[in-house]
């Protein structure tokens, strides 16, 4: 029996970085399924959905299909603006509060400004590389 499995919340540049290119944060992705335990919320979904339109023209629908692949037993939470002022760059306040609100282990992101805090409480802020690597040693 491996190591206890962990509760991840990937931020939306993550999941677009890895539904777009693949790579390192794909490897992630397929990791947390397989291994952990997810955490979604609303927000980031529609910020996925809303950046992969605007800037790949991906549809909604695909979009939508695709993440669901990863998030079908996602525990999903909710984020009410509770947690505010804690980062550097206040729009990444939700993945923090989505990360509490859920009880998560681990915030994966590519994210200068939530990567700058290193840990939130107890939840540690890794890139999708720390990450791989955590769970391999």
């Amino acid at each position: 029996m491996g190591p206890k499995a962990l509760t991840v919340v990937f931020d939306s540049g993550i999941w677009i970085s890895a539904l777009q290119y693949g790579g390192v944060p794909m490897y992630a992705l397929e990791l947390a399924l397989m291994e952990d335990n997810f955490l979604i919320c609303a927000k980031i979904e529609a910020e996925v959905v809303r950046i992969m339109g605007t800037k790949f023209r991906r549809s909604p629908e695909i979009v939508m299909e695709r993440m669901a692949a990863f998030t079908e037993n996602a525990t999903r939470v909710a984020v009410t603006g509770k947690i505010s002022g804690v980062c550097r760059d206040s729009k990444d306040d939700f993945i923090l509060e989505c990360a509490v609100a859920g009880n998560a282990d681990v915030i994966v992101t590519g994210d200068k400004d939530l990567l700058s805090l290193g840990m939130h409480g107890s939840i540690h802020i890794f890139t999708a590389r720390q990450y791989l690597e955590s769970a391999s040693g």
